[in-house]
């Protein structure tokens, strides 16, 4: 564990404890982490996608830090926090993907292409929100599953980060992620 886990670690803690300004301070120790992860979800999207990195990482910490408040839990570690952080920017993903379609009229979306986060569901090109909303259907069926793939996904956690944020095995994990893939799969491919 880094200097910077420690602290981290000793944050989330003091948060849990009821100092209701340690996760505002925890921002500095995770925001390079936090960029970097918007930034390549970012990327993934493809050329011309009008949210910014940093717009990206800020408005996930308003949703960040207004969980932490109103759950008053606080975090249990890392994997717990870029688990948090993951579901967080893939609200404000859809969210912004929704806006601009409405801006649009009609509802004409651009398709937006997902380069690995939909090579992970076995398809080429897809529409964030049309990716979202299987997400959403599969959370109703199978919300471990769900959970998994928006881990990988949106959060970019490695297979034992996920296993340990879920509490489950690592091949339960794997396996989760490989009924996820096709389940996914199945769903875009019915609603093309």
């Amino acid at each position: 564990m880094s200097p910077d886990d420690h602290a981290l670690t000793a944050l989330f803690e003091a948060a849990r404890a009821g100092d209701d300004a340690a996760v505002d301070r925890a921002l500095p120790l995770v925001y390079d982490e936090l960029r970097d992860l918007a930034a390549w979800l970012l990327r993934r999207e493809g050329p011309g996608h009008t949210l910014q990195a940093t717009a990206l990482v800020h408005e996930a910490w308003l949703k960040i830090s207004k969980a932490a408040e109103t759950s008053g839990a606080g975090f249990e570690g890392r994997s717990h926090f870029f688990g948090v952080a993951s579901k967080a920017m893939r609200h404000v993903l859809v969210s912004h993907a929704r806006s601009r379609g409405a801006q649009k009229r009609g509802g004409d979306a651009e398709r937006v292409p997902l380069d690995d986060c939909v090579d992970s569901v076995q398809s080429d090109t897809g529409d964030l929100i049309a990716f979202d909303e299987a997400l959403r259907r599969l959370a109703e069926v199978s919300p471990r599953q769900a959970r998994v793939v928006e881990l990988k996904v949106f959060g970019d956690l490695s297979f034992p980060e996920i296993a340990e944020s879920l509490g489950v095995g690592l091949t339960t994990a794997k396996a989760d992620w490989r009924f996820a893939r096709a389940w996914l799969h199945k769903a875009l491919e019915a609603d093309d």
